[in-house]
């Protein structure tokens, strides 16, 4: 399996260039192109949240559409200048399939459906920390985890060192791990050095980090495999996130919500504190 096809999704007034910086990190190691997809509402989904404030007349759509053609525009712009910084051919007639290049396509509607459809003709999804000013990243991260199906990867800060230099697997045996892993195979493979951590939780006999280890062993991957006491005062997710610094992690790679969304929500959870205080990349599957 390779991982050929990485997604960066898009949106009026949301800058790609740090998921872009971290995906020509990534495709130069796994030989893969970067796919942007703009994703931008359509006048009548603009309108369907307009109608009670504003009065609607052909002017009113005409400034929405002229509004989308500038942004995407400006979009389109962005990614050909960050192309030529980055010395990275934008969609070249007749390139290899197995090299680093750029395309970009554009998409109306609204960004489930369009990121649904779009992400599992992807390999990867590359998507930002949900920020509140700006609500296409929580719609596109919660969209890539639980609708497309494909490993989602979140960038909260920068990313200005290789990513598969070391790569930290929270390890529960859960459902939603193994996926992860055997979605990611292929990745981890590329990755200088590779640990399994696994917390002593109450359901700490269930799982065992050696076994994975063990597991990768046959794909070709050496894993270095950590069991983590609990402290009394620390969350699971904080311990997690606490060992993987210390470890030096540039990436940590986690099944998501392995409890119901509703209850990390309400009482707290692993997936939830480390999408909020995750500084290093997180590579996700639910």
């Amino acid at each position: 399996m390779y991982l050929r096809c990485l997604l960066v999704p898009t949106a009026p007034g949301n800058d790609a260039t740090p998921r872009l910086d971290a995906a020509l990190r990534l495709s130069r190691r796994l030989h893969a192109h970067i796919g942007v997809g703009f994703m931008a509402p359509g006048p009548e989904h603009v309108l369907a949240g307009m109608a009670s404030l504003v009065p609607v007349d052909d002017l009113t759509i005409q400034a929405i559409e002229q509004g989308v053609r500038e942004a995407a525009i400006a979009g389109k712009a962005a990614l050909q200048a960050w192309c030529a910084r980055q010395g990275v051919a934008f969609m070249p007639a007749g390139e290899r399939l197995d090299a680093t290049f750029a395309a970009w396509s554009e998409h109306s509607g609204e960004v489930e459906p369009l990121l649904t459809h779009l992400g599992r003709v992807n390999d990867l999804i590359i998507v930002d920390r949900p920020d509140p000013a700006q609500p296409f990243t929580g719609r596109a991260l919660d969209t890539a985890l639980f609708s497309v199906g494909r490993p989602t990867l979140m960038i909260g800060e920068p990313v200005n060192y290789d990513p598969l230099y070391h790569v930290v697997i929270a390890w529960n045996g859960s459902l939603e791990a193994t996926r992860l892993i055997g979605q990611s195979i292929a990745l981890l493979r590329e990755a200088t050095r590779v640990t399994v951590l696994h917390v002593r939780t109450e359901r700490f006999a269930e799982a065992c980090a050696a076994d994975l280890s063990e597991h990768l062993r046959w794909h070709g991957i050496v894993a270095e495999t950590v069991n983590l006491p609990m402290t009394a005062t620390a969350s699971v997710g904080a311990a997690i996130l606490g060992e993987a610094e210390a470890r030096d992690a540039s990436l940590l790679a986690l099944g998501a919500y392995t409890h119901s969304r509703v209850r990390e929500f309400l009482l707290g959870g692993v997936t939830r504190h480390v999408i909020e205080n995750a500084r290093m990349p997180v590579l996700m599957a639910h």
